[in-house]
C-alpha cells in the first residue's frame, strides 16, 4: 500500500490510463478519462494535504497566471475543444480555430517572461479575468496553487525582469497535478499516440473541427503542431 499521495497519484493515473486508452473510441472516452484523472488528484489532494493548511488563492477573475505558457496534452486539447463546440455558436467555430492557431504560432517560441512583459494573456481569459474552457482547464492549469495573489504578481513581475519569481504556493497540489501529466503523456506514448505538449491555444484548436480529428489521434496520427 502506498502512503505517499504522488506515488500514490501516479499509479492511480497509470491504470486508470492504460485502461481508458485501450478502449478509447471517441472524445467523450477521453473526456471521462481526464475526469477519472481530475478526481483521483483531488482524492489524493484532499488525503495528503495537513488539516488547517491556507487553501489557493486563486479564484474566479483572477487571471494573473494567465500570460505564462500552458503544456497541454492531446487529450486535454480535445476535451477543451468538445467544451468549446457546445458553448460557441457553429457558425463562430472555424474563425476561433484560426485565431487560437495564429496565438499559437505567436507565442510558440516565447519564454514565460516574455509573454509577461508582453502582457500576451491566454485567449482563453476574457477581460473580466474568467476562463472559457475553466471546467476543462489543463491539468498545467490547475496545478497552479498560489497562496496570495499579490504575492503571485509581484513574483510574476520579478519573472519578467529575470528574477527568480519565486511564489507561496501548495506544493502538493502542484505535485499531483505535475505528476498526473507526465504519467499521462507516458501513457500515451505507450499505446502509440502522440504525447507531445504545446500552448493550450493551439492543441485546443486542434481539435475544434470535430471529432475527425480525434478519431485521427486515437488512430495514430501525430497532431498538426510543430
Amino acid at each position: 500500500m502506498l502512503h505517499d499521495p504522488v506515488a500514490r497519484c501516479e499509479e492511480r493515473v497509470a491504470s486508470l490510463a492504460a485502461a481508458s486508452l485501450a478502449r478509447a473510441r471517441d472524445e467523450a472516452d477521453l473526456a471521462e478519462l481526464l475526469g477519472g484523472v481530475w478526481a483521483i488528484v483531488e482524492e489524493e489532494l484532499a488525503s495528503g494535504r495537513p488539516a488547517g493548511s491556507p487553501a489557493p488563492a486563486c479564484g474566479p477573475g483572477c487571471a494573473a497566471c494567465c500570460t505564462v505558457n500552458v503544456g497541454t496534452l492531446t487529450i486535454e486539447g480535445a476535451v477543451a475543444a468538445a467544451l468549446l463546440r457546445r458553448d460557441v455558436p457553429a457558425g463562430e467555430l472555424s474563425a476561433l480555430a484560426a485565431r487560437l492557431r495564429a496565438f499559437h504560432d505567436r507565442v510558440r517560441w516565447l519564454e514565460d517572461r516574455e509573454r509577461i512583459s508582453g502582457r500576451i494573456a491566454c485567449p482563453f481569459a476574457d477581460a473580466a479575468g474568467r476562463c472559457a474552457i475553466h471546467a476543462a482547464r489543463p491539468l498545467a492549469c490547475r496545478s497552479i496553487s498560489s497562496l496570495d495573489p499579490a504575492e503571485c504578481r509581484r513574483a510574476l513581475g520579478e519573472l519578467a525582469e529575470d528574477e527568480p519569481g519565486l511564489v507561496a504556493m501548495d506544493t502538493l497540489q502542484k505535485a499531483l497535478h505535475d505528476t498526473a501529466r507526465e504519467t499521462l503523456s507516458r501513457a500515451l506514448a505507450a499505446r502509440g499516440l502522440d504525447a507531445r505538449q504545446r500552448d493550450v491555444s493551439g492543441m485546443t484548436a486542434t481539435f475544434l473541427g470535430g471529432p475527425a480529428a480525434v478519431a485521427g489521434f486515437l488512430a495514430g496520427s501525430r497532431i498538426p503542431l510543430e
